[in-house]
Formats: structure tokens, C-alpha cells, sequence
């Protein structure tokens, strides 16, 4: 089962920048740039946003501006120097130009904060005296983003990230396709930590992160352990379980098999030692 650790909102809820980059049109594969693997913090906070909420990535959107901002800046906003958690109220105090450089993170269109709305009250509140935000200290759980692929374009970078369940057992919860620029605003800031903004995420189904395979085999079906599991028997007689995605066509076929049919697969290995089928036939 996905076990994804929700940051609660309290209340009820209804749910241009110039980039630089290589001179040629096709994305070219390179080694990540280190300064990008801060961005695993604000794609984290957009894809628990969009999961969590069933949102779609909306940087126009009032209420979804403060929302994803409200999961980044409440889980992460304590890497900022700036940031500060009122002593036993599990609150963060966050300066305004530090709230507007977490929002430049998020939204590679970003130009101002928006007014606050009324769906955030009890979770984010502006004190004018201060010039700060009060955030409701958030928590990622056992979980961590991580960002597995990179190739560079003209105008922008585009990123495959992955939001993996870590302990005992590790599972991946979600992937998403992620578009970057260069942050229009990291020249002006002092001691950046986002040197990138978000222009567009979008998720994957499970195993579309990947969907070449590495490896051909037939094998007997042995039955299903869970709704993307199955145990199958190689060649060589050792019983394998095999993850797939439950939404894909991988999972129609397996949900049509019965006990001894033979199948051939294509599957990778995950990061994790796992192995995931992404072709049946």
C-alpha cells in the first residue's frame, strides 16, 4: 500500500523568465549541476501538494499558490537561515522576502505573493508588525524526493523525480515529469538556495519513469501478492516478485492471467533492488 504522510490543512478545503542552457534544440544528457539538487525540496512539496490534495500544478491559482507554498515553506522552511520556530508551538516564523524566495522556487512565472485566502487561515497568518508569516510547522515523514534523471535544452533542464516511501521496506509512492529554468531572482538574494524555479511538473504513472527495458525473460505466472505485485517463475525455476503499475496496461494483462500461463516480461531494477515490469505480452 502507498503510504504517503499528509501535511493537514486545517479548516475545510475545496480542493517570464530567461533561462540559459546549451545551443541545441534536442535535450542533451548531462552530469546534474550540484547547485540542482537543492530542488529536491520545493518538486517534494509540489508533488505532496498535487498528491495529497489531488491538485494539479496551477501557479496561477490563488489558492493553490499558497497551498504548495504552505507544504514547502512548513517542512523546509528551517534550512533558511532566516527562519525561526517559536519555542514550543510548533510554529515557524518566516520573513516576507524569505517567503517570496520560496515562491520563486515553486513558480518559475512567480512575480508577488498573493493576498492571502481564507482557505489558509489556521495554517498560515501575516503579521504586518513584523513583516513575516506565521507557517504551521509541517512533516515529510518517512519519505524522500529523489531526482533521477537530468538532460539540458535551450530553454530549459527537464528533471525526473521520484518520491520514494524509505525504512525497512522502501516503495515508490510517485514519479513526475519536472521542467526547470535558471531562478530569475537568485542574483538578488543573499546566500541562495534555490538556484532553479519550477515551470511545470507532471506525474507518471509507475514505471512510465523508465518504460525501456533492460530485460527480456518468459516465465510462468504464479498468481498476484497485492494490486501491483506478482510472483512469476523464470526459466531457470527460481519464483521472482515483480512490481508493475496498477493503473497501467501491464496490470489489465496480469489481472486476465490465471495460474501457469506463460508470459514474457520486460522489467528494470529499481534503485532499491526491486524489479519492475513495464512490457507484457
Amino acid at each position: 500500500m502507498k503510504k504517503v504522510f499528509a501535511l493537514l490543512l486545517a479548516g475545510v478545503m475545496t480542493l517570464g523568465l530567461m533561462a540559459c542552457g546549451n545551443t541545441t534544440d534536442e535535450p542533451e544528457n548531462k552530469t546534474m549541476p550540484e547547485n540542482m539538487t537543492s530542488m529536491a525540496a520545493p518538486i517534494d512539496a509540489l508533488a505532496r501538494c498535487m498528491l495529497e490534495q489531488n491538485l494539479d500544478y496551477a501557479p496561477q491559482d490563488p489558492e493553490f499558490f499558497w497551498i504548495a507554498l504552505f507544504y514547502f515553506a512548513g517542512a523546509y522552511g528551517l534550512d533558511h537561515e532566516l527562519v525561526a520556530e517559536e519555542e514550543g508551538t510548533y510554529q515557524l516564523q518566516i520573513p516576507t522576502p524569505v517567503m517570496q524566495e520560496h515562491a520563486a522556487a515553486l513558480f518559475a512565472d512567480y512575480n508577488d505573493l498573493y493576498d492571502l485566502p481564507s482557505i489558509m487561515k489556521g495554517n498560515i497568518s501575516y503579521d504586518p508588525d513584523w513583516d513575516a508569516y506565521s507557517v504551521s510547522r509541517g512533516d515529510i515523514g518517512l519519505s524522500e524526493m529523489r531526482l533521477t534523471s537530468f538532460a539540458e535544452t535551450e530553454d530549459d533542464y527537464a528533471v525526473t523525480a521520484e518520491l520514494w516511501e524509505i525504512g525497512p521496506e522502501e516503495e515508490l509512492i510517485s514519479a513526475y515529469d519536472v521542467t526547470l529554468v535558471d531562478n530569475a531572482y537568485v542574483d538578488s538574494i543573499e546566500n541562495p538556495l534555490y538556484f532553479y524555479s519550477v515551470k511545470d511538473i507532471v506525474p507518471l504513472a509507475l514505471g512510465e519513469a523508465d518504460e525501456t527495458a533492460e530485460t527480456v525473460e518468459t516465465a510462468i505466472f504464479n498468481g498476484l501478492a497485492d494490486s501491483h505485485t506478482a510472483e512469476l517463475t523464470l526459466p531457470d525455476g527460481t519464483v521472482q516478485a515483480f512490481q508493475f503499475d496498477p493503473d497501467s496496461d501491464v496490470a489489465k494483462i496480469m489481472g486476465s492471467l490465471k495460474e501457469g500461463d506463460g508470459v514474457t516480461i520486460g522489467y528494470n531494477e529499481t534503485e532499491n533492488g526491486g524489479l519492475m515490469i513495464v512490457s507484457i505480452e
